[in-house]
């Protein structure tokens, strides 16, 4: 459809209306904030009145481009209300209003229009490269335009116009959306997110595309797949866990599929460090800096051999600008085989030069290379001999005031940069939240201050257990502060995330309650210098003497953590309705409170059952005395018991969940710790059951320390 200023008359009047720029988000405007869009737009205009959608009302598009942006507002209306609004590819201005319009601002009718109605389309949405992926939304009682500069920038409006989308009435079936003027467009030009796919959980093509889809509706638009050796390699065939790795054919199909959601996707493939899976292998040896290591040596020719034969099979899949080449945490480097090098030229050339020659290697293929910092920023005297067109990703996960001193020596050097802060979700229950957001907040916005082409917030599995369903609130505030301008504001997020994610309409933060209930077991531990709610804490042997002073330490707030993590179980199984968008992610947050409950109990009981045995056998003549405490830990219901059906419950659940994301490739290998938890708690019941005997039979009692209870 050919759209004049006269159709566009006849489906929208708008009043004039002051700006509301929201470029201080600290600063909104109350009436801006109640809004709750994530991320929050540039400028906003608010006006009396609103459209009501109706079954009749159409989804009209001007070019078959905008399809895909339009069955995404469709099916937002469809699952809330029950209502398919009909989509139509229209050459003329509709006979009726109360349409939602999608159009496009290369259109000269709708630009006219647009600026005769006082919105100034080329100022700012228009400037730059970021504006081709800006848009404007328009909305009074008569109908709804959504316009971009591309048909990413009408996908970036239909998506924040999906969150303008209000309940009306009893029920919430009838959907209204508030008269306003938006215009938008992006702080960053790159927003993205890294998955850690090679540490133990290989997620499924559907778990992927889910992924996809949801990134996509807070503009995330880079997604990268952190792989060692998890492509299905036919050169190098021994690697590759065949049963789950990624195949050609599986990375088109996400690659195609991505395109519809303007996502680009990244390959990670190590290119230095990080490749034990590889190195491991005997037929590798001449590779590996040092025995079974994980870091190449720069020193064999054939290491070049190896990855010309790598990023042979991978990169051509991946048809992106960009290639990620990993080379961080090379520890090992100048311990083996470069020692003598690392000597003569120092650590730095060494290291750097060999990322030149893998650029060098990569050529052919026409990407632009990305490096983890973490190693060069050690060099700043030396980054010149990268060339400059590499980009360096400088990365750090502590909460910190700035990240400017590991970003700097990469612009100085005349390099661009990407930021990646982190999720906090690798080695915990539950990602500490409360960290992440303050990481990833002040490392954007110092990135923003530099100039940095885009972010890239990472998830890890440093151990293999994290679930990707828990770390949402931080991969969306990523793309909130990577998309809004300066410092956003980790208050106005957490107000807005009930609405944005999970579509609450009840007006409170039922879902935000619940995970700051969540993140509160890190604060508390934290404060009696445990860090934080660790797998390791979990894991550790609760009969050691190590394991009684962690529980004797933890003791302090465990009823607390119990308290807040328990108050977050119920409220998901209370009001799990409340949630009509991505209420699948319930189910990690209900594993992780349920995780960190056991957590409280496995510290709570170690503690009680040492101190009743204690009393035991300190008062072994009081018979009556002595028989209660032993009760109290292996009778029915006892304490053992009770802690052994808590671990096997947990177990069955984690299952469950690894499954909703996962292929069943590694899960074994978490499950055994469950069940050999569970096995030392089982063991430990026999062991007290053996005493409790004994007692009978002699009325003594073997000592604590002999049972593994050192808390008296």
């Amino acid at each position: 459809m050919k759209i004049t200023s006269m159709n566009i008359t006849r489906w929208i009047s708008l009043a004039c209306l002051a700006w509301l720029p929201l470029a201080v988000h600290a600063q909104a405007n109350d009436a801006v904030r109640a809004l709750k869009l994530l991320p929050a737009p540039k400028e906003v205009r608010l006006a009396e009145g609103r459209i009501v959608i109706k079954p009749s009302t159409t989804i009209l598009i001007s070019n078959s481009e905008h399809r895909s942006a339009a069955e995404t507002l469709q099916k937002e209306i469809h699952d809330r209300t029950g209502m398919k609004l009909s989509i139509e590819l229209v050459t003329a201005a509709p006979k009726t209003t109360g349409h939602i319009s999608l159009g496009r601002l290369t259109d000269r009718g709708l630009r006219s229009y647009l600026e005769s109605q006082g919105v100034n389309v080329d100022d700012e949405l228009g400037s730059h490269d970021l504006d081709k992926q800006g848009y404007i939304i328009r909305v009074t009682e008569s109908g709804v335009l959504v316009a971009g500069r591309t048909a990413q920038g009408l996908f970036y409006g239909v998506q924040t116009l999906r969150q303008l989308l209000r309940p009306e009435g009893s029920g919430g079936k009838t959907l209204a959306v508030p008269a306003l003027v938006i215009r938008d467009w992006p702080s960053m030009e790159w927003r993205g997110v890294s998955n850690d796919i090679s540490r133990g959980p290989i997620p499924t093509v559907d778990y992927l595309k889910m992924q996809i889809r949801t990134l996509a509706e807070y503009k995330i638009n880079l997604l990268g797949f952190n792989m060692e050796h998890v492509f299905d390699f036919q050169t190098q065939s021994l690697v590759s866990p065949k049963e789950a790795a990624l195949t050609p054919a599986e990375i088109k199909e996400l690659v195609e599929y991505a395109s519809k959601y303007y996502i680009t996707l990244l390959p990670e493939q190590q290119a230095f460090g990080h490749l034990h899976q590889f190195l491991k292998y005997e037929i590798y040896s001449e590779l590996a800096e040092t025995p079974h290591g994980h870091v190449l040596t720069p020193t064999n020719p054939k290491t070049y051999d190896f990855i010309r034969q790598v990023y042979g099979e991978v990169v051509p899949l991946f048809p992106g600008p960009f290639f990620h080449i990993g080379s961080d945490e090379t520890f090992e480097l100048g311990l083996g085989q470069t020692k003598s090098l690392a000597a003569q030229q120092g650590l730095g050339r060494v290291y750097l030069e060999h990322l030149q020659k893998v650029f060098e290697i990569m050529q052919p293929y026409h990407k632009q290379l990305m490096f983890w910092g973490d190693i060069a920023v050690k060099y700043p005297e030396l980054l010149t001999i990268l060339p400059k067109n590499m980009i360096a990703v400088p990365w750090e996960y502590d909460p910190k005031p700035s990240y400017e001193n590991i970003i700097t020596p990469y612009t100085n050097a005349g390099l661009r940069v990407v930021v990646a802060p982190g999720a906090g979700n690798w080695g915990v229950i539950w990602p500490n939240l409360e960290s992440a957001f303050v990481n990833i907040r002040n490392f954007v916005r110092d990135g923003q201050k530099h100039q940095a082409i885009g972010a890239l917030n990472t998830t890890w599995n440093d151990d293999g257990e994290s679930l990707v369903d828990m770390t949402w609130p931080a991969l969306v505030f990523g793309a909130a502060a990577s998309w809004q301008p300066g410092e956003s504001s980790i208050e106005d997020f957490k107000s807005s995330y009930d609405w944005a994610f999970y579509r609450n309409d009840d007006g409170d933060s039922t879902f935000a309650g619940v995970i700051e209930n969540l993140d509160r077991a890190h604060t508390l531990l934290a404060g009696v210098k445990l860090n934080n709610a660790s797998h390791e804490l979990f894991w550790s042997d609760p009969f050691s003497q190590a394991g009684a002073n962690t529980a004797a330490e933890a003791l302090p707030v465990t009823h607390d953590l119990r308290i807040s993590v328990e108050q977050a179980a119920e409220t998901l199984m209370r009001d799990r309705m409340k949630a009509h968008l991505h209420s699948e992610t319930l189910d990690d947050m209900l594993l992780a409170a349920w995780h960190l409950d056991t957590l409280g109990l496995k510290i709570q009981f170690t503690s009680e059952i040492s101190r009743f045995y204690w009393d035991a056998y300190q008062n072994q003549t009081d018979g009556t005395r002595a028989q209660q405490d032993l009760d109290e830990i292996v009778d029915i219901n006892g304490r053992l018991q009770s802690l052994r059906d808590a671990i096997t419950q947990l177990r069955e659940m984690y299952a469950q969940g690894w499954a909703r994301e996962n292929h069943p490739y590694w899960l074994d290998n978490v499950l055994v710790r469950y069940e050999n938890l569970a096995s030392e708690v089982q063991a430990k019941i026999v062991v007290v059951q053996a005493a409790q005997r004994q007692y009978w039979n002699t009325k003594t009692l073997p000592p604590p320390e002999q049972l593994g209870f050192f808390l008296k």
